[in-house]
């Protein structure tokens, strides 16, 4: 921070005006509590619990990884030991097999035909997952189809992997024991160690001195001695040629371990530029399958035909021949000689059964176990446990599989009973000797104590998985090269095919259109200086708060104003620990803010209160705005933070204020004036989405092409409204998803109303349900249709697509536009992004609370609006599904499928629940069908015709009434289902379904267990459902021609009948005068910003001045359409309804019987002397079936999809969440120490940033009032005393001189330049961690008096001195080099 900042703050302080002491009688305080609430209450509770969760996730994880990748490779080999038939005879366990002497078993070719062909399947299991994922995302999304060039390159190393891999396990391990088998493992990386030491891959080291390069040479040397050492050592021609396999399947992982450079960069580029790898895995993986079984069937030596007309056999049980050699080796050899023979000779030869599930149980463990290897390693690396829970137990998994093979090898020489529980006694497990002498006789003749040499060589080359550079729940595409892994080789497979270069940024390198031929070396200079031209501040997040404001009340623009003074907390935070604790190194989370406020309808437009036009007086919201800015700090930090006034200007549109707060980032309030611009929210977005990203990228002419792409996928658009409460981390995790995926457009929260009363709290049932199947389906199975705008995250990027912002600035000429446009505009965006091809998601884990309608009409109101729009949008996307598909990844056809099935049961809603009203008024009053359905169908007429002909405050109160009464008739039918459940049993077909229902929203609310208690709202929903599924769709669609906005709509002004001199007397100032700004500066905007907004108004935000005959024309056209779809919906209701209750008149006829739970009953003919016994079915009738099946299809995809989703959104809470219970060690390193400072850099800078708050103790050690009082006082007096500590307090804050805290920058600098020890309670830090945060300290503190504008060691209670500053601040666009315009280092630097 620069002097001139502290003259800026110094300069600031003294233009305070200077207050009086308060009277004692008046100098009663009430400090903010520092209990949390809302957006921090919840989080409070999880936290530890996630911690722990965590910490058990990590041992979980690296346990199953462990243990599954070894469990893998040592089925695998067992597996390849016993297809061969020439290996030494196996010992069998003669205990039991009540027989003495040595028992030996000869090969049985069955059973090496069954082991090849379970060989084959655990090769096939990964790749027929492979062509399952190829298949669904080429039908179901938009992929590019492959080159000629990369479908060749792809299949080529693909084949030439497959090859090797079937050489080396139907030739080379079938010929060795299983403990040279496993050190096979560690020696399949020679081609990924050359390149590695070739290609440059190793300079991101960033210090590739001669010990890196020599420990790359000696990596390769080692890899490449296995290719020399065995096959010279060896007369076995299988072992001679191992240097054929290791090589060949070294190909599959090049493409990770070549690094764009010279003549490889354009064939990465081609490969690496689309996911079109799919297209070519589609037919890849099929071919990969039938080449490896071939080579398979030739190198193991038998007849083609044989494995195809024997494979039943061989996986029945069959016999296995014995021999009994008494001692006599000689015996087993004569019959391996003469294996034909059918009749063993008398005590020598014999035989057993083989175990019918043998190989069957090995196949599927080795599936199994690499599938869970695969899976954990992958969840590991999305969740950034990676280090711990993926490297360290993948690279111990080579040494601990050779270490247990070698075991229970010898452990099986030694006794041949001792496996017997676990594998058959006949199958083989060869062991490297036949004792321990043995043992470390063949480990010398074999050369086996290189195997430590190749291992570390393995390792070395993998080194990239110890250091990852992945976004918190990455793709798997931006983990892993290939999709899936290969099943016999799991972890060498899992550490080579982890990412070494970051998908992003290596997206970002190559996202230009590659579809017309490029000259490679063209191409490469161009990617070179493309990349050389992009900023690393260009990729950094830029975050613009965009909250639109109409009518707001204090109590929500207080809890709007909270969250936003939070960010600006958590960005200083974030600013101070990059700038003086991490050496100018950003967190993984920085990001770069600023807030802007679009107020509509910001000024007095009356004539009678406004005198000039050109100054008219700004409105009580925007008043209310400018007091409650300084409330909010107050309620966040305890204290009275005095903000600078704003600085006011001049706009083409109206007004701009522009506030400095705490942590000097900048917020701005647009005020719109009516009469100069189009107001109304939609078009307060097209206000700040053609400022932001039109003007402030796209018109900076200092940025490149490639500059304004990159700045643009990494600024994010924050839409908020004026009532939103949200915490810091929420937004945090919205634009970790932006990071995670690229094609991401949009990302919504987890919406929670809040208010009092019963409407409040069926909205909250209502919204819990709605997020956690809805919302949670539509991410799971496609994208979410609607991000609403009260909390969304858009990407810049996707906003600037064609047919986005350019469509959204359509003027809604027409009445069904007008519904689908002006009506939801959050919706009608959305859908633009999906046409786009943008994607839309959700997250559970951002919470925010909102405002909720808390009266029936408001809340009616507010639906009457909704309603039309979701269904003009919806059925917008279902008649143009074919481009959608098309053009959109996310969205597929049984995506669509599934959104029709959910429009039919909106459309028909009323309808059903007319007709489960009429069934169940039959059931619970035990009432004829007939009357039924006239108490229901007279109350709903009359609702119809009051629709039609009467305003809408007694539509409003007609629906009440009639709610009212369904209220009470729902809790009826409540205890009614009750009594007829303990009647018909809980296996009827109503009560089945009602409970299966109950059941599943039950177990929703334990999977939230945040959310739990909102299942007590339930029964407000649930007696609720006749109101809000049938009077709500009928008064949405008998209202749809009244386009208002319906909830906090403007008092109409009537006239008075004052004279003229009264109404002058009642002018108001003009805002530029207004007594809230007197003390405001005033600045103004550059000439190229003040030309581009009277563009922008020209063009698109024109006010429209529409004539009397065109609002008539507008507002027939409007009821011309509610017509239309009014007749429409009551007549297929009607239709619907009339047929349902035509075919339930004949249920006698048309029904079906419950085959569940029947009811049997006994009968006596006295007259005949004859018992009867006969079984009564329950009768479903065949339209109560269809609703089941309709019904609970939606809610099985549904329930499905919500597990998914959790499991998704707890990912990314694990993600996110930092284990720091562990951190002091006994051995604790300095780069221990520097990693644990760099994770606290942010706890420590928000700490020493904090504002002290009101009462708290003072930083100079005073004694607390605590300590004073139970120190020097005694007796019974003692604790009423203590009581009574408020006053001291009163006083001495009366007459004490308080510091200022209203610059977070400063309250930094002061602690952390200054003389006194940091407070650094309540951080977990080791002391080598405080010592280099003080050597840090002292180290800045001598750079800071070194420099001449540096920043000086501040004295407690003083400040610089103060340097004249001038009142006018022009607004220039010049140095537009990125979003973030704004110096956020001091108070007058305001520039755009």
């Amino acid at each position: 921070m620069s002097g001139g900042d502290y003259e800026s703050g110094d300069y600031f302080m003294r233009s305070r005006k200077q207050r009086d002491k308060p009277s004692l009688w008046d100098s009663f305080q009430d400090p903010p509590s520092k209990k949390t609430s809302g957006s921090d209450a919840d989080w409070k509770k999880l936290q530890f619990c996630l911690k722990l969760f965590k910490l058990c996730i990590y041992l979980l994880v690296f346990a199953v990884v462990l243990a599954t990748s070894v469990f893998a490779n040592l089925v695998y080999l067992y597996m390849a030991g016993n297809t061969g038939g020439t290996g030494p005879r196996v010992q069998v366990c003669s205990k039991y097999l009540l027989r003495h002497g040595q028992v030996e078993a000869v090969a049985s070719e069955l059973d090496q035909i069954a082991w090849v062909w379970a060989l084959i399947f655990a090769f096939t299991a990964p790749e027929l997952l492979t062509f399952l994922r190829a298949l669904r995302i080429c039908m179901f999304k938009r992929e590019q189809r492959p080159s000629g060039l990369e479908v060749g390159l792809v299949t080529l190393f693909e084949l030439l992997h497959v090859v090797g891999l079937a050489l080396l396990t139907f030739t080379v391990l079938p010929a060795l024991d299983v403990t040279r088998g496993a050190i096979l493992g560690c020696c399949v990386c020679f081609v990924p160690a050359l390149l590695n030491l070739l290609t440059g891959t190793r300079v991101h080291w960033r210090s590739a001195d001669s010990l890196v390069l020599g420990l790359s040479i000696l990596a390769l040397v080692a890899q490449g001695s296995v290719f020399l050492v065995w096959p010279s050592l060896s007369d076995s021609l299988e072992v001679q040629l191992l240097a054929i396999p290791l090589l060949l399947i070294s190909f599959r992982w090049w493409e990770n371990f070549a690094n764009t450079h010279e003549a490889i960069a354009y064939i990465i580029r081609t490969i690496r530029c689309t996911r079109s790898r799919y297209h070519t895995y589609l037919y890849l993986a099929p071919l990969k399958v039938l080449v490896f079984a071939g080579m398979g069937f030739i190198l193991h030596g038998h007849e083609f035909v044989e494995y195809f007309s024997r494979f039943r056999d061989a996986w029945r049980p069959h016999l296995i021949t014995l021999v009994q050699s008494n001692g006599d080796p000689d015996a087993l050899l004569s019959a391996q000689a003469n294996v034909s023979i059918t009749a063993p000779p008398r005590r020598t030869l014999f035989t057993m059964q083989s175990s019918p599930n043998a190989v069957f149980y090995a196949l599927a463990a080795q599936v199994g176990a690499a599938y869970l290897c695969h899976i954990f390693g992958k969840f590991a690396c999305k969740i950034k446990i990676q280090k711990f829970s993926y490297a360290l137990p993948l690279s111990l998994a080579g040494p601990a599989t050779v270490c247990l093979a070698t075991f229970l090898a010898q452990l099986r020489a030694s006794d041949p009973c001792s496996l017997h529980g676990l594998m058959p006694d006949y199958l083989s497990l060869l062991a490297l000797g036949g004792s321990v002498e043995e043992l470390g006789q063949r480990c010398l003749d074999y050369a086996l104590w290189l195997w430590p040499l190749w291992w570390l060589a393995q390792v070395w080359t993998c080194l990239h998985i110890w250091q990852p550079h992945n976004d918190r729940n990455a793709p798997t595409e931006k983990l892993f090269v290939c999709p899936w892994y290969c099943g016999l080789l799991v972890d060498q497979c899992s550490m080579m095919n982890r990412r070494i270069v970051d998908w992003s940024e290596e997206y970002l390198a190559i996202k230009s259109d590659l579809t017309a031929p490029r000259d490679p070396v063209v191409a490469l200079a161009a990617d070179i200086n493309a990349s050389r031209d992009i900023q690393e501040e260009d990729k950094v997040p830029q975050l613009i708060v965009c909250a639109t404001m109409w009518h707001e009340t204090e109590d929500e623009m207080m809890e709007f104003l909270k969250s936003i003074v939070r960010l600006d907390e958590d960005q200083c935070a974030r600013r101070m620990a990059r700038t003086h604790l991490n050496g100018g190194k950003a967190d993984d989370e920085y990001y770069e803010l600023e807030t802007n406020i679009f107020f509509d309808d910001a000024f007095v437009s009356d004539p009678r209160q406004c005198q000039n036009k050109r100054n008219p007086p700004i409105n009580e919201y925007v008043k209310t705005l400018t007091r409650t800015i300084d409330k909010a700090a107050f309620e966040v930090y305890g204290v009275n933070i005095r903000i600078k006034p704003p600085l006011k200007i001049e706009t083409p549109y109206g007004g701009r204020l522009v506030w400095t707060l705490p942590g000097r980032t900048k917020m701005v309030a647009h005020l719109k004036n009516k009469d100069k611009i189009r107001h109304k929210k939609r078009w307060s977005q097209v206000m700040y989405m053609y400022y932001l990203l039109g003007y402030r990228i796209m018109e900076t002419k200092e940025l490149s092409p490639r500059r304004k792409a990159v700045i643009a996928e990494n600024t994010f658009i924050l839409a908020l409204d004026g009532d939103i409460d949200f915490q810091p981390r929420a937004v945090q995790l919205l634009i970790d998803r932006m990071k995670a995926v690229d094609e991401l457009g949009a990302a919504c929260g987890r919406i929670h109303p809040v208010g009092r009363g019963p409407m409040v709290w069926y909205q909250r049932f209502e919204y819990a349900i709605g997020h956690w199947l809805q919302k949670a389906t539509e991410h799971v199975i496609g994208c979410v249709l609607c991000s609403p705008g009260c909390f969304s995250l858009f990407r810049a990027s996707a906003l600037m697509e064609n047919s986005v912002m350019k469509r959204y600035t359509m003027i809604s000429s027409e009445a069904m536009k007008m519904v689908q446009y002006d009506q939801g505009e959050d919706r009608w965006l959305c859908t633009l992004l999906l046409k786009a091809g943008s994607r839309v998601e959700y997250c559970a884990a951002s919470d925010a609370y909102t405002h909720a309608p808390e009266s029936f009409n408001e809340f009616y109101n507010q639906r009457r609006r909704w309603v039309p729009s979701t269904i003009a949008n919806i059925f917008d996307i279902l008649a143009d599904a074919d481009t959608v598909v098309k053009k959109n990844n996310s969205i597929s056809t049984m995506y669509v499928w599934y959104q029709g099935m959910l429009m039919i049961g909106t459309v028909l809603g009323p309808g059903t629940i007319f007709l489960m009203m009429v069934g169940a008024l039959v059931a619970v009053f035990s009432i004829d069908i007939w009357t039924a359905f006239l108490w229901n169908f007279f109350p709903i007429l009359l609702f119809i015709l009051a629709c039609v002909y009467l305003k809408q405050k007694f539509q409003l109160l007609i629906a009440f009434v009639i709610s009212s009464v369904y209220c009470l008739v729902m809790m009826a039918v409540l205890i009614g289902i009750i009594v007829q459940m303990l009647e018909d049993g809980p296996l009827a077909p109503a009560s089945l379904f009602f409970l299966l229902v109950a059941v599943q929203i039950t177990i929703a609310g334990f999977m939230h267990p945040q959310e739990f208690w909102a299942l007590l709202c339930g029964v407000i929903y649930y007696i609720t459902i006749p109101s809000m599924y049938m009077l709500l769709m009928i008064f949405s669609v008998f209202n749809m021609n009244d386009v208002s906005w319906g909830t906090r709509e403007a008092p109409v002004l009537k006239d008075d009948g004052k004279d003229a001199a009264d109404e002058a007397s009642s002018y108001l100032p003009g805002w530029l005068n207004d007594p809230l700004l007197i003390d405001s500066e005033l600045g103004e905007v550059s000439l190229m910003e003040q030309r581009f907004w009277k563009d922008l108004i020209k063009q698109y935000l024109k006010p429209l001045e529409l004539s009397r005959e065109q609002k008539q024309a507008m507002a027939d056209g409007l009821k011309e359409l509610r017509n239309m779809i009014a007749f429409a919906f009551v007549m297929v209701n009607a239709i619907f309804v009339l047929i349902v209750f035509l075919l339930q008149l004949k249920k006698e006829f048309l029904h079906l019987e419950w085959p569940i739970d029947p009811t049997d009953f006994v009968s006596f003919d006295r007259d005949n002397l004859m018992v009867g016994i006969y079984r009564q079915y329950k009768e479903l009738d065949p339209i109560g079936l269809c609703f089941v099946i309709f019904f609970g299809l939606i809610l099985i995809i549904q329930f499905l999809a919500m597990f998914f989703h959790r499991f998704a959104t707890l990912c990314q809470l694990l993600a996110t969440t930092q284990v720091d219970w562990f951190r002091t060690g006994g051995q604790f390193t300095d780069e221990d120490a520097a990693t644990e400072l760099k994770g606290s850099a942010v706890s420590i800078a928000r700490k020493l940033q904090r504002p002290k708050r009101l009462f708290d103790d003072d930083e100079d050690g005073d004694p607390h009032y605590d300590e004073v009082m139970m120190d020097s006082l005694e007796g019974e007096h003692r604790e009423s005393m203590v009581r009574r500590q408020t006053i001291f307090r009163l006083h001495e804050t009366r007459d004490k001189q308080h510091s200022d805290y209203s610059n977070l920058v400063f309250n930094f600098e002061r602690r952390f330049f200054g003389d006194d020890e940091l407070n650094l309670k309540n951080l977990a830090l080791n002391r080598k961690s405080v010592k280099l945060l003080q050597a840090r300290r002292s180290a800045a503190k001598v750079n800071a008096a070194a420099t001449p504008e540096g920043t000086p060691t501040p004295k407690a209670g003083k400040r610089p001195p103060v340097a004249p500053m001038a009142k006018k601040v022009s607004f220039t666009a010049s140095n537009q080099n990125s979003m973030a315009i704004y110096d956020n280092g001091g108070y007058e630097h305001t520039e755009f």
